[in-house]
């Protein structure tokens, strides 16, 4: 598996000029399939925290949005779905089930339900956002904002930072479980996306051991009630080439691992 990693962290300049450059937007691509998610031969689970954008990602790799759609919602629930993934002539069949990222009971049976025994995942795609998810509840905005403000300013770089340190834990928390054998038995591979790099994309840098870089939709930003807003510095042909690529490297990544 070195070798995987490797070639994924060697792209990264190659997605960089795709982007910068106005690089092809489409090409890799996934569609939602109707019947039982039994017969799909490649289990994966979608994973990470609340507001870092899971939803939207698979939505964007099945083509679900478009320009000018509405803002994204809250998904308090566990979200299955039957996906076929293409690129060129290439078909590669998914059973995709998005875990809820609230820490709450519905979260805790999703992840019982999905990752252990023998319809386990045969791949993670653990969802970041270098520190800007999204805080739904004006109660949960109120309490971050109050806990920032007790250790100092409260401004951008402050609540994403709070966030990342909750991202990492998080990621911890998984492969401890994975690594101790009490879930995912079955896994063949986990791919780490940090997604909304539309937002940071003159910092990419610095996100950079995230491995995989992506951005499912234009989208503004708001850190907390008072902050100024965080809007994209790409274009919708830019964020295309980051949807083509990460698509690409996923069905890399699914038939590799099982030697196809």
């Amino acid at each position: 598996m070195p070798d995987v990693w490797e070639n994924t962290r060697s792209r990264w300049e190659s997605v960089r000029h795709a982007v910068d450059g106005g690089g092809p937007g489409a090409g890799a691509a996934a569609t939602a399939l109707h019947g039982r998610l039994g017969l799909s031969v490649n289990p994966i689970a979608v994973t990470g925290e609340a507001g870092a954008g899971k939803t939207v990602l698979y939505d964007a790799l099945t083509q679900a949005i478009r320009t000018g759609d509405s803002d994204s919602s809250r998904s308090p629930d566990i979200e299955k779905h039957a996906t076929v993934l293409r690129s060129g002539n290439r078909r590669t069949r998914a059973a995709v089930t998005v875990i809820p990222g609230q820490l709450s009971t519905q979260r805790e049976r999703a992840l019982q339900d999905t990752m252990r025994g023998d319809a386990s995942p045969h791949g993670i795609v653990h969802v970041v956002c270098w520190g800007h998810n999204r805080i739904w509840q004006r109660g949960s905005q109120r309490d971050v904002q109050e806990a920032l403000a007790a250790d100092g300013a409260v401004d951008q770089e402050a609540v994403r930072n709070w966030h990342l340190r909750k991202e990492t834990a998080d990621f911890r928390l998984l492969v401890d479980a994975i690594i101790d054998g009490q879930l995912a038995k079955r896994l063949r591979w986990l791919i780490v996306a940090v997604s909304k790099c539309d937002l940071y994309w003159d910092r990419l840098d610095e996100a950079r051991g995230h491995f995989l870089p992506m951005a499912s939709r234009l989208i503004r930003h708001q850190y907390l009630p008072g902050l100024p807003v965080g809007t994209s510095q790409l274009d919708d042909a830019q964020i295309g080439a980051l949807r083509t690529h990460f698509g690409q490297e996923l069905q890399t990544f699914i038939t590799q691992r099982n030697g196809g």
